[in-house]
């Protein structure tokens, strides 16, 4: 079966620390994936890196057999949810969630469905 998702030879520095190296990883649709480790062993690199919040130092990013490695963050589609909320602490829990949604010139009727 072919990967939804892959991230192939990854490798992503900070100060030319090495933070990820020779990363791999292949996600099938329809499973479930948890990032688990220490702190500072790359799990929110990976995730800023898929998001597009950073770029690889080497490496490749595949979704739906597409190359994503260079496509800028507001054309990749992905969400992305802090480990530290990021919320508008003024609006409500429905309206923090529909902001997007807005920005995407969702219907109203898509809103509140989502």
């Amino acid at each position: 079966m072919v990967a939804l998702f892959t991230l192939q030879d990854i490798s992503v520095a900070y100060n030319k620390q090495n933070i990820l190296k020779d990363f791999n990883l292949e996600i099938e649709k329809g499973k479930l994936v948890s990032l688990l480790g220490p702190s500072g062993c790359g799990k929110t690199t990976t995730l800023r890196l898929i998001a597009g919040f950073l770029q690889a130092n080497d490496g490749k990013f595949l979704f739906k057999e597409k190359d994503y490695t260079k496509v800028p963050v507001n054309k990749r589609n992905f969400g992305f949810v802090f480990q530290n909320y990021a919320l508008f602490p003024h609006l409500s829990i429905f309206d923090n969630i529909a902001f997007g949604l807005r920005l995407r010139k969702n219907s109203k009727t898509e809103i509140e469905k989502k």
